[in-house]
């Protein structure tokens, strides 16, 4: 009996050789679709776990002038003033008009130009300890007149819980009218500050830096040296995770979020709170790609929005993502090379062998012999 006519009446027919290959054709094809998409997912940019901070474009938002000291501090680095000033525990007290018109102009040196500096001496001369912040979780507005170079800093202490956008707008006094100017904004804890503030320090007449030649003659001596060396060198200086410096600009937009408080441990000192310090940078710096002097007074328009944060996951979610990812791309082409080697070999062992018919026709005739 022909094997096509045994199909067509038993309605059983055996799956050979060709009909396998014939049917592993378009699951080969399938497979090879769903890998390939597979591989596009991981690799597009829109499929990162977690989805970058982004910054609100216009910085919208209820905003208030701050609470001077409690949610926000002014701070400022001077050329006239840069060998530190003095840090008082307590508001001195003066009983003279001519004694506290000296306590106005004290540590300002000779070349001090008021159209050029306007920073008033409580910024620069801050009483210490400075004043505990309360956690930013409204919004802020601040106008900060930045004198030439100069830095004016806004200190912060910002939320876990939230994350923060800051815009920042920069002007240029010209004729007692704005107009728009390049600058460099930074932003910093305080550890990082300390550093930034000392290298300004020796660049405007610090007490040793004009017996020690350090930069070698140059000043823009960073460049040359790596991120992770700069620690070491006493004119390095680095940003908030070495990332949010945003130089000779007219505007700066970011957003930052934080896993929890921003504290720094250190090998012998201890937990040390840190906060955070906004610079608006108006001097030439030791970066090779920053702004100099513009022998004007810089206006910065700060913007600064809270928003609260819906999820917050634990940091250990982060490379457990990663893992699985890893885990995904290794096991899911096994598993879908296992299927298709696998395919059909199921029926094929449950269905029973046909025998052929021309071969059951000699044992019949030799039976009958």
């Amino acid at each position: 009996m022909d094997t096509s006519v045994r199909c067509a009446v038993d309605e059983e027919c055996p799956i050979t050789e060709r009909d396998r290959l014939w049917l592993s054709g378009p699951m080969r094809m399938t497979t090879f679709v769903a890998f390939f998409l597979i591989l596009a997912t991981l690799s597009s940019p829109m499929a990162s776990v977690v989805e970058p901070a982004q910054a609100a474009s216009a910085c919208e938002g209820e905003v208030a002038m701050p609470d001077w000291n409690t949610s926000a501090q002014r701070l400022a680095l001077v050329p006239h003033a840069s060998w530190g000033g003095m840090y008082f525990s307590e508001e001195p007290y003066y009983d003279e008009t001519e004694k506290e018109d000296d306590r106005l102009t004290e540590g300002i040196s000779g070349d001090w130009n008021p159209e050029l500096h306007p920073e008033e001496n409580w910024m620069y001369n801050p009483t210490w300890p400075l004043p505990t912040l309360e956690p930013l979780t409204s919004g802020q507005y601040a106008v900060m007149e930045i004198g030439n170079d100069s830095a004016g800093v806004l200190r912060l202490n910002l939320s876990s819980t939230h994350r923060t956008t800051f815009c920042i707008s920069l002007y240029e006094m010209v004729d007692n009218a704005t107009v728009p100017a390049n600058a460099d904004v930074y932003f910093m804890t305080t550890s990082q500050y300390n550093s930034y503030e000392e290298v300004y320090r020796m660049m405007h007449g610090g007490w040793w830096w004009q017996d020690m030649d350090i930069a070698g003659g140059d000043s823009d001596l960073l460049s040359d040296v790596p991120p992770e060396w700069r620690s070491f060198n006493p004119l390095g200086w680095q940003t908030y995770r070495d990332v949010h410096q945003y130089e000779s600009r007219q505007e700066a937009t970011f957003s930052i979020s934080m896993d929890g408080p921003e504290v720094y441990n250190s090998l012998f000192g201890g937990a040390e709170w840190q906060d955070f310090y906004l610079v608006i940078d108006a001097w030439d710096n030791t970066n090779d790609g920053d702004e100099g002097s513009s022998n004007s007074v810089i206006v910065a328009d700060i913007t600064v929005i809270p928003t609260e944060r819906t999820a917050l996951l634990p940091p250990w979610t982060v490379p457990l993502a990663l893992i699985v990812l890893l885990a995904a791309m290794v096991i899911v082409p096994v598993l879908l090379n296992k299927r298709y080697m696998e395919a059909g070999l199921d029926q094929m062992g449950a269905q029973e062998t046909p025998s052929v018919p021309v071969l059951e026709q000699q044992v019949t005739r030799s039976e009958s012999e």
